[in-house]
């Protein structure tokens, strides 16, 4: 095929793959985006590469083929490496991050999380910043080392109370609270918790709210108060 016809083929292939995701096709979604990401290789149109190795990626993620996800990470990484789509390729080492944490992979997956702080910082998306500060923070909680998460999960409450982003800045006070929880300090832990209910009650997340009221409970009971 000339790169014409080569190119239209990658398209189709892309369409086809977004059709097969509709329908819940899994197998025939994988194999359409990987062959968009090999025809557009073939001409060598990076950016597009990188999209179907990207979707592909979220794919393997979805079924659990870890392997496979990082892989497919990894080469929208190396695509996009002279700073071409640094969104996508923050995107893409913020997943890998989290397949790594899947993997229980914690030191890998904090340099991913470092990685992709740094490119949304310089594309100014504060949303994106915090939610790295987040993610670093749960991991060095993951490692048993609640110092430097607490320091994470502050510098993401920050930046939500900034924006206004209420249900967000409860999400990092329950963080902070079981982290505390996790220091045995239960009073600091309750006094957490209560203000993450007060702002879930404001968001009106039920879910998390009912979830929150029953750690209140506890702390309360165990601290005698009410």
């Amino acid at each position: 095929m000339n790169e014409n016809a080569t190119r239209e083929a990658a398209e189709r292939a892309l369409t086809e793959g977004h059709t097969f995701l509709e329908t819940r096709d899994h197998e025939q979604a994988l194999e359409s985006f990987r062959r968009a990401a090999d025809l557009y290789g073939q001409i060598g149109d990076r950016t597009r590469q990188a999209e179907g190795l990207y979707t592909a990626g979220g794919i393997f993620a979805l079924l659990d083929r870890t392997d496979e996800a990082l892989a497919a990470f990894s080469g929208v990484i190396d695509l996009l490496r002279e700073g071409a789509e640094p969104r996508r390729r923050a995107m893409a080492w913020t997943n890998k991050g989290l397949i790594l944490v899947r993997q229980q992979r914690f030191q890998d997956a904090l340099g991913c999380f470092e990685e992709a702080r740094a490119l949304f910082q310089q594309g100014d998306e504060p949303i994106r910043v915090a939610e790295q500060w987040g993610n670093i923070g749960s991991v060095y909680r993951d490692l048993e080392q609640p110092d430097h998460a607490l320091e994470n999960y502050q510098q993401a409450l920050a930046i939500y109370r900034e924006l206004g982003h209420t249900e967000r800045t409860a999400d990092q006070c329950t963080n902070i609270a079981y982290t505390r929880f996790m220091q045995q300090d239960h009073a600091d832990a309750l006094r957490w918790y209560r203000e993450a209910l007060s702002l879930y009650t404001a968001a009106g997340s039920e879910s998390k709210l009912r979830f929150t009221a029953e750690n209140v409970e506890r702390l309360e009971a165990v601290l005698g108060e009410s």
